[in-house]
């Protein structure tokens, strides 16, 4: 039995496994907020009962050679720019997908992405009836730090 049949069928007690795809792009750090803002709000970024579910990984950097048949023509140096990773998860779905690199391709800042699509399986809570229990961020004293400060709302589902 190969591990996808394994993970496919496996039972646990406070989580199911869902096939589903990550998504990774690359991203120079001025053009991170205005695509995190589109991939929320034209993709269906859930996660049991979150939405806009996505990570980024910051203070990286790219590194290339603009060639010809590039925008920036054939500029014979190397360049570096400041760069971090946006990560989200969607489920296996090709129509979604696509949706997903149009949203990537339209709303970034690049005209060729570095973008990264892998199948794993992501775990989806079983929501434990355990809300007295004193690890859960709501019962603790840092419960603010840990949950996080808000961002502007999304007005809308995403389409």
């Amino acid at each position: 039995m190969d591990t996808a049949d394994v993970l496919d069928s496996i039972d646990l007690a406070v989580a199911a496994l869902e096939r589903e795809w990550r998504i990774t792009i690359q991203c120079p750090a001025g053009g991170v907020a205005g695509l995190l803002d589109n991939l929320g709000s034209h993709l269906p970024l859930r996660q049991g009962a979150y939405d806009n579910c996505l990570y980024v990984r910051q203070n990286g950097y790219q590194r290339f050679r603009a060639l010809e048949g590039s925008h920036a023509g054939n500029e014979g140096t190397i360049q570096t720019t400041q760069s971090n990773e946006i990560v989200f998860t969607i489920p296996s779905d090709a129509s979604l997908l696509n949706r997903a690199l149009e949203v990537i391709f339209k709303f970034g800042v690049q005209e060729d992405p570095t973008i990264h699509v892998e199948q794993i399986w992501g775990s989806r809570s079983k929501y434990l009836e355990d809300k007295d229990n004193p690890n859960r961020y709501w019962n603790r004293p840092d419960a603010d730090e840990i949950h996080g400060s808000s961002s502007p709302a999304q007005k809308s589902e995403p389409e």
